[in-house]
């Protein structure tokens, strides 16, 4: 299958992420055992999914006026990291009603579990299970000097989920990173990649350079 890539570029790779700054992942982490049992109990483990409640909100709550907007934006920007120059107010209605579209809960632990452990592994069900599962009381790590394919990495300093410390991390880690390229924007944050106003120019501009490389691995950017 690996034959069939050209190439894989990344927007805020989510690969190691201990050094998260995002107040409200950091808020949540210690009381997910409880949260967990709730969305066991009312959502049947599915995490943040898409309700009735979250298309009144996007309906009724976030689209009467500038103001009202602002502060639902706030709770993603809690969330993502604060970027109010660059979001774009009339798309809220439309991003509230497909976003958050709901996960498992166990996606959910398993992204929780890397902000504690520090490493990209498989998902600890604990020590006992892991010995059935693993033959190891620790998840075994994925071998990332496996991957082989060209790979560009872009990032930004304003992400609260992704950091800077940990993307270069994987930088140095990947044997075939043809591009690391931060975002020239201080503010710029986890969902700007998709959202922002500016992002043609400050990304898909070098996205469509790097697809459009005949060659990825000899590719020249300014």
């Amino acid at each position: 299958m690996v034959q069939m890539v050209k190439m894989m570029i990344n927007f805020a790779p989510g690969v190691f992420i201990n050094n998260v700054k995002s107040p409200i992942l950091n808020y949540i982490a210690p009381f997910w055992k409880e949260i967990k049992m709730i969305v066991r109990l009312f959502f049947h483990d599915e995490f943040l999914p898409q309700s009735d409640f979250l298309r009144f909100l996007a309906k009724y709550a976030c689209d009467q006026n500038l103001a009202e907007r602002k502060l639902c934006a706030d709770f993603i920007f809690a969330v993502c990291g604060f970027d109010r120059e660059q979001f774009d107010y009339t798309l809220l209605p439309v991003i509230l009603s497909h976003d958050p579209a709901g996960s498992s809960s166990k996606t959910a632990e398993h992204y929780l579990q890397g902000t504690q452990s520090g490493k990209f592994r498989k998902y600890d069900y604990g020590r006992v299970k892991n010995l059935l599962i693993y033959n190891s009381p620790e998840p075994p790590d994925y071998n990332l000097a496996n991957i082989t394919i060209p790979i560009a990495l872009f990032y930004a300093t304003g992400d609260w989920l992704i950091d800077t410390v940990d993307v270069k991390r994987l930088y140095r880690i990947l044997p075939n990173v043809v591009d690391i390229y931060e975002v020239p924007l201080p503010k710029f944050n986890h969902v700007d990649f998709v959202w922002t106003k500016d992002a043609p120019k400050l990304v898909y501009e070098r996205v469509l350079k790097l697809i459009n490389a005949e060659n990825p691995n000899n590719i020249t950017l300014v």
